[in-house]
């Protein structure tokens, strides 16, 4: 594939929405959480490390193909309420802003998921990536 093709420094657009992604916050995915993370036992909630993981998830997707190298520079969270275990999520993602420091490409993403299918706000997030060129 083409650099050009790339989702790279250039496709980011302050403002821009890049879509929506659903996730499961099913059994299966807990299991496989809990044998890498055993005391994450809550029986009815998500285990919070996930938050990070489902926008990482829907950001990689939607901003992609991405050059190589790139690095994950930080990620907050507003929690409304954690998910439940069972529910299905839908995130959507966009820019929030960009900036070039001492060379670098930086990029915030600003994250919101819900509650598919409701208006249930569940928590909000912004991630800082240096965007590889």
């Amino acid at each position: 594939m083409s650099k050009e093709a790339m989702f790279n420094y250039d496709h980011y657009e302050p403002g821009n929405s890049y879509g929506t992604r659903d996730f499961s916050v099913d059994e299966a995915t807990i299991a496989k959480w809990r044998s890498v993370y055993p005391n994450d036992d809550d029986p009815a909630m998500m285990p919070g490390g996930m938050l990070a993981m489902i926008v990482i998830d829907a950001v990689l997707t939607l901003n992609s193909p991405r050059p190589p190298g790139g690095v994950h520079g930080g990620q907050t969270f507003d929690i409304q309420r954690m998910p439940r275990i069972g529910e299905k999520l839908r995130t959507e993602v966009w820019c929030l802003d960009k900036e070039i420091k001492k060379d670098r490409k930086w990029v915030r993403i600003r994250s919101e998921t819900w509650v598919a299918g409701s208006d249930e706000l569940l928590f909000t997030g912004i991630m800082t990536t240096l965007v590889a060129q």
